[in-house]
């Protein structure tokens, strides 16, 4: 099909682009396809939805506007509420720039602007994660017939690269301070942490009913990635068997002083944290604030250094793949290196 078939079609390259007339104004936009038929019937459905936009007014739907009904229609019904609060933080920092702003007036041009307000006021991680946010939010008002395309899926992210701060190990003696500070449930809380790697969040769900003490296994139910796993709790990276000894066999295994699970035990750790902190400040005794996320590289670590199997670490953590879990390489020495390199096969069985 040539451009002298059809005045409403042409090519750009390989690509189909349409070319139509509403209300004596000319939208142009590619059809996204290199096929002739389909870019027919999306000529045709996109000249619809414009024809439907000048009666409705559709296409003068604000940012806000895609937002509320992100929110309800999408965001309440299909995805976990910790990605939900994530997403309602990212919303909240994307209204500076994009608030009275009409859907189909988001261009790269703005979203650049927006990068640029936000760059060296936060990290690039967060810039990236508020990206994926109106990504989404945009892709919405595609499937809603707002816009024929997201803006945001052009936007070129290698310029705001995600930079990974160096792993650095906790003090032993710092953790002790900080652990006597805690109320019972939360030292617990960090015990565990430390003697399995697992993460904030998977620690203070568990139950009883999650803990195998035949078998010394955990099955852990709620991950970052949504998919239960079940792990060890005796490892090449840590012993957790004097913990589990002491947790009832039912119920909430680390609770709160009102026997409750912690619902923010990242913000009562904090606490504790600055607490511990002035206290030793102000007796001039050495201190080194450490994260709780840090527990979990010093057991990876661990691990690795005693030549543990690192396919087996990565299935023990929860990564999605190896490569995440190679970070942890980088804090070996070359014989540890050597060791870990040629402990087993991709399997995780040892060579003999």
């Amino acid at each position: 099909m040539s451009g002298r078939a059809n005045a409403n079609i042409y090519l750009r390259g390989k690509t189909y682009w349409g070319r139509v007339q509403i209300a004596s104004r000319e939208h142009r936009s590619s059809l996204r396809t290199t096929d002739p038929r389909e870019a027919r019937r999306r000529l045709r459905q996109w000249k619809t939805e414009l024809e439907r936009e000048a009666v409705t007014g559709d296409s003068d739907q604000l940012f806000e506007e895609a937002v509320i009904r992100w929110i309800t229609e999408v965001l309440e019904t299909s995805v976990k509420p910790q990605t939900m609060r994530r997403y309602t933080i990212s919303i909240r920092s994307l209204e500076a720039t994009f608030k009275g702003v009409r859907v189909r007036d988001i261009t790269t041009r703005l979203i650049s602007n927006f990068v640029s307000s936000r760059s060296g006021c936060v990290t690039n991680a967060t810039i990236r994660r508020d990206l994926t946010a109106l990504s989404r939010l945009l892709s919405a008002c595609v499937a809603w017939g707002w816009i024929t395309s997201n803006p945001a899926l052009s936007f070129d992210r290698t310029i705001i690269r995600e930079r990974r701060d160096p792993i650095t190990l906790p003090c032993p003696d710092s953790v002790a301070r900080v652990k006597a500070a805690c109320p019972p449930g939360m030292a617990a809380i960090l015990d565990l942490l430390e003697q399995t790697g697992m993460r904030e969040n998977e620690a203070v769900s568990l139950t009883g009913d999650n803990v195998d003490h035949e078998r010394q296994q955990i099955r852990l139910l709620r991950t970052k990635t949504s998919r239960p796993r079940t792990i060890a709790w005796v490892t090449p990276g840590g012993n957790a068997t004097a913990l589990f000894e002491q947790t009832p066999h039912t119920g909430c295994l680390f609770p709160n002083r009102d026997g409750h699970p912690y619902r923010n035990a990242a913000s009562n750790y904090g606490q504790i944290m600055r607490r511990v902190m002035a206290r030793c400040e102000a007796k001039g005794i050495p201190f080194t604030r450490f994260r709780i996320h840090d527990l979990r590289h010093a057991f990876a670590i661990r691990w690795l250094k005693t030549g543990g199997d690192i396919y087996r670490l990565s299935r023990h953590l929860g990564h999605t793949s190896v490569k995440t879990t190679e970070i942890y390489l980088s804090a070996l020495t070359a014989d540890e290196l050597d060791r870990v390199l040629h402990v087993g096969t991709k399997d995780g069985t040892e060579t003999p």
